[in-house]
């Protein structure tokens, strides 16, 4: 071997080494940002532990007896019902809306698509506390646009805020409002992987439109549509700060979802342990649909 020249097995190592330099920096990252806060709550979830009145060293251990709490009280139940029945309607409505959309314009005979799809976007680039903050006022009983329209039109307001019967299916709405154009997004850039030639032999051949969706196009985005409806769902069960701006939970409990449940615990009554043993839930809610989509995306 020539002089200088380096052995395969010296090259193999300083080239493992140099992989761990330019990773090592985000592995830190990961590590101090995810990894030890999610250790340190999954530890508080085990023990009686407040932030404010808690010394210590007087920590004490009480296994799993804040996770047996939150699954023998109805409360909490009920809070986590409603977290459900939001997730499913909102992601639900979205869906359909947002898909139906995407269709729509990825057909040629939408003229101005360039201009209408930059403008159908905006509401998700909105913040959730603006987003709040704006449907309150729409909604407002006494000057609210909705409620002047419905007074001049019909002679009748609506307390959509105000009214336990309506103040979720209120939330629920501007929930869909923002984020359906996420959806349609997905959808039209889905479609864009399907082969031309595949649509055009479906017209020589005179498929019917339900074999061209189901044979044709959905093979090709069901894959996008999968990830679409994984990234909303774990989204919208996080959902906070758009209840918060809108109602705070209220009027009594009709849109206080677990989320906000989890905050009060957590910072008003300083309940700790019990807020992270919460939090663990979610955890567990997100991987187990984490391992849903991969399993469905290994099905496709």
């Amino acid at each position: 071997m020539a002089p200088g020249r380096k052995t395969p097995t010296k090259l193999f190592f300083e080239e493992s080494v140099m992989k761990w330099v330019y990773v090592l920096p985000m592995f830190i990252f990961l590590l101090v940002v995810n990894i030890i806060p999610l250790l340190w709550t999954l530890g508080l979830s085990f023990y009686n532990y407040s932030m404010v009145f808690t010394k210590p060293g007087q920590l004490k251990f009480v296994g799993f007896e804040n996770y047996s709490e939150l699954f023998s009280d109805p409360y909490y139940w009920e809070r986590f019902r409603l977290l459900l029945i939001y997730v499913f309607v909102a992601v639900s409505l979205e869906f359909v809306i947002g898909v139906s959309l995407g269709f729509l314009f990825s057909s040629r005979s939408i003229r101005g698509a360039r201009i209408l799809i930059p403008l159908m976007t905006t509401p998700m680039m909105i913040a959730p506390v603006t987003a709040g903050v704006f449907f309150r006022f729409l909604y407002e009983p006494t000057w609210g646009v909705i409620n002047y329209f419905l007074y001049e039109l019909f002679g009748f307001r609506i307390l959509f805020l105000q009214d336990a019967r309506y103040a979720l299916i209120s939330v629920i709405l501007a929930d869909v409002w923002m984020w359906s154009p996420f959806i349609m997004l997905m959808t039209i850039s889905a479609l864009q992987t399907v082969p031309p030639e595949l649509m055009e032999l479906a017209e020589i051949e005179r498929i019917p439109l339900f074999m061209k969706l189901r044979y044709i196009l959905f093979p090709y985005i069901r894959p996008f549509l999968v990830l679409a409806l994984l990234l909303r769902t774990i989204d919208a069960f996080k959902t906070f700060d758009l209840v918060v701006c809108m109602t705070w939970g209220g009027p009594g409990t009709a849109t206080e979802l677990l989320t906000i449940t989890l905050y009060r615990e957590a910072f008003a009554f300083f309940h700790t342990g019990f807020a992270s043993a919460i939090a663990i839930i979610f955890l567990v809610i997100t991987i187990i649909l984490t391992s849903i989509y991969i399993t469905a995306m290994r099905r496709a």
